[in-house]
């Protein structure tokens, strides 16, 4: 099929941060036969006034895309974050291709007003909405027109090429890399936990942000991945919001894991957000209580084969069930209707405000 994806490249970074989420569904469109024109709408906006600004390219940013299905001809247009893009713009593609099919996929949390409200903002010109939290939390931004579904952060064959799971010899013991901001919880593991790995034992952690190191990108941040025994997946969390289905935190996980699964690291994640339900116990470790987190570091530390087991397990689950093939199809056929081609492990389940 013609896949007309709009999605940021993020072409300014200049090939830094190439193993974000839509380079790997875009592989995955290609992968499964499709053929794709990639319209990156925040790089096409600076390019298209004197400026360099997105501001002002946003007019001839949307002209533009309406010419690219005037002459491509999509079957589907695929959108990822495209705030750029006005609903009158999908509405007049949809006039000029009456047989199109439309979906928006967003990978930010859904404890999020501001996400929320951009993605209703399209809700009435796609026909289905996918999102990577689950669960009841998603009746908040699917409709009768658009229903919303779960789809998993994917790993991708080509761009994860560790194999952390098979070395002994490894220089990090324990990898991390995130931000702050203000309405996070101060008091959950995310921000408790690395500084008291350094402070309470001998770990070789490579941190990176949260005031513990530099921030990394590009090969740099996939060298430091790709040696290291344990990958941290804490994801922000708000104060005062509970885990479980119906909540903003159910199975939500930023993009992280999938880096981390991918290259064969032990993933431990904060038990809040339910990740065991997706992978499985034995594909990696959840922790609650700061406690518990540094003791099990510990032990591990001492039992690096346990380490190994259970990131081999990880590894091979995300290969085989949360693939970039997977997931991408997965969009297509869901959107379409069409008979699924494979027994997806995860979520599929329609949901309606």
């Amino acid at each position: 099929m013609r896949i007309v994806h709009v999605a940021n490249y993020n072409f300014k970074y200049l090939g830094a941060r190439h193993y974000s989420l839509p380079i790997r569904i875009n592989n995955g469109f290609i992968r499964n036969g499709h053929d794709v024109f990639w319209f990156s709408d925040r790089d096409i906006a600076r390019a298209s006034n004197p400026f360099g600004s997105r501001k002002f390219g946003v007019k001839p940013c949307n002209r533009k895309l309406i010419e690219v299905c005037k002459n491509f001809q999509p079957e589907i247009l695929a959108l990822c974050h495209a705030d750029i893009i006005s609903t009158a713009t999908i509405a007049e593609i949809r006039q000029l291709l009456p047989g199109i099919a439309i979906f928006q996929y967003n990978i930010d949390s859904l404890f999020n007003a501001d996400n929320i409200e951009n993605i209703l903002s399209k809700s009435s010109v796609v026909d289905r909405t996918f999102s990577t939290t689950a669960g009841g939390v998603l009746a908040k931004i699917g409709t009768d027109s658009a229903p919303a579904s779960f789809i998993p952060n994917p790993v991708d064959m080509s761009i994860d090429t560790g194999r952390c799971f098979e070395q002994e010899n490894l220089k990090n013991d324990i990898f991390f890399a995130g931000g702050n901001a203000s309405w996070t919880e101060q008091n959950d593991i995310r921000f408790l936990g690395p500084p008291a790995l350094l402070e309470q034992t001998d770990l070789v952690c490579s941190f990176h942000g949260l005031g513990l190191g530099e921030n990394i990108w590009g090969q740099e941040y996939r060298s430091e991945v790709c040696d290291s025994r344990i990958g941290l997946s804490f994801s922000h969390r708000p104060r005062n919001v509970p885990g479980g289905d119906g909540g903003p935190l159910y199975l939500y996980s930023s993009d992280r894991i999938a880096q981390y699964f991918g290259n064969g690291l032990m993933v431990v994640s904060n038990k809040v957000f339910g990740l065991a339900e997706l992978y499985g116990n034995d594909s990696l470790v959840e922790v609650e209580e700061l406690d518990e987190f540094i003791e099990l570091m510990r032990w591990f530390q001492a039992n690096d084969g346990e380490r190994m087991r259970i990131a081999k397990a990880g590894y091979l689950v995300n290969r085989n069930c949360f693939n970039e093939k997977l997931v991408s199809q997965y969009m297509i056929d869901a959107t379409l209707g069409h008979k699924f081609k494979y027994d997806y492990r995860w979520p599929i389940d329609l949901y309606r405000s």
